[in-house]
């Protein structure tokens, strides 16, 4: 953690007992510094502690290429209910022609400030397809792929990126 505090730090231009005390909901700093330092981390794609997220953060995004094929729907919900079971309300993202891309969900699921995001199909077993979005969900660390390791920050298992 503590090369977290210190390039969270070195971002916001404050000591690392002040971010410090910022996550730890201590008091002794200012408003404006604390918000720096809760936006360096969202920039820096760590999670924020928990009692520092509020009800929103405990949201994962399940994207899914389609409903039509009947193991999506299936997956969905067993995924769907294993989120829940663990304190996690699911967002439901499915695509089709012309619609909303897997980008933009990924885009929309930031302006939420999601837990993390499952990808179930998709762009990212696709080696021709763009996977510029997977980068905007942790910029500097390495996507994972349903049925690999889960991101570390977002303590989530198989199938989160970032």
């Amino acid at each position: 953690m503590s090369k977290r505090l210190a390039e969270v730090a070195r971002k916001v231009g404050v000591s690392e007992a002040t971010v410090s005390r910022v996550l730890n909901d201590k008091p002794g700093v200012s408003d404006a510094t604390r918000q720096a330092v809760l936006t360096a981390l969202d920039v820096l794609g760590y999670e924020r502690p928990t009692k520092l997220r509020g009800e929103r953060a405990r949201l994962v995004g399940l994207v899914l290429p389609e409903l039509q094929n009947p193991i999506f729907p299936a997956l969905a919900d067993i995924v769907g209910g294993a989120l829940t079971q663990n304190g996690y309300t699911p967002l439901l993202c499915t695509q089709n022609a012309g619609g909303v891309t897997e980008a933009d969900y990924v885009d929309l699921l930031l302006q939420q400030q999601v837990s993390g995001v499952i990808f179930l199909g998709g762009n990212y077993s696709q080696a021709a397809a763009a996977h510029e979005h997977y980068d905007r969900l942790a910029p500097g660390e390495p996507a994972h792929g349903a049925g690999q390791r889960a991101h570390p920050a977002t303590g989530l298992r198989d199938g989160v990126h970032r």
